[in-house]
C-alpha cells in the first residue's frame, strides 16, 4: 500500500505480512488482560454520577438509596454513590 500527500508525492509505503498468531474472525482467545480481570476481587467503573462495582465472588450488599443492585442474580453488580463507595473502601481496608 502506498500513501501520497496532497502534492502526489509518495510519503509512505507499507506491506501486509502474515502473522502466525493471527486469530480468525469469530474466534475468541483470552488475553493476559482477560485472565487478570478474572483474578481480581472486584472492578469499579464510573457510570455517570455513580460508580458501578462488579464483584467476581458472591458479595451481597444491603440495598439503600445509595446502593442499588443491578443486573441478573448471577452477577454481583451494584450502582453506588461516591459517599457510599468511600464508606465501602473504609470497611474493606479495616478488614485487611
Amino acid at each position: 500500500m502506498k500513501v501520497y500527500n496532497s502534492n502526489s508525492v509518495l510519503v509512505a509505503e507499507g506491506y501486509l505480512v502474515p502473522n502466525p498468531n493471527f486469530i480468525p474472525k469469530g474466534e475468541y482467545k483470552a488475553t493476559e488482560l482477560d485472565e487478570y480481570k478474572r483474578s481480581v476481587d472486584f472492578l469499579i467503573t464510573s457510570c455517570g454520577n455513580k460508580y458501578e462495582v462488579i464483584f467476581n465472588k458472591p458479595v451481597v450488599l444491603k440495598e439503600t438509596r445509595s446502593i442499588k443492585r443491578i443486573g441478573s442474580n448471577e452477577r454481583y453488580a451494584y450502582l453506588i454513590t461516591e459517599k457510599a463507595l468511600e464508606g465501602l473502601k473504609k470497611t474493606i481496608y479495616a478488614r485487611l
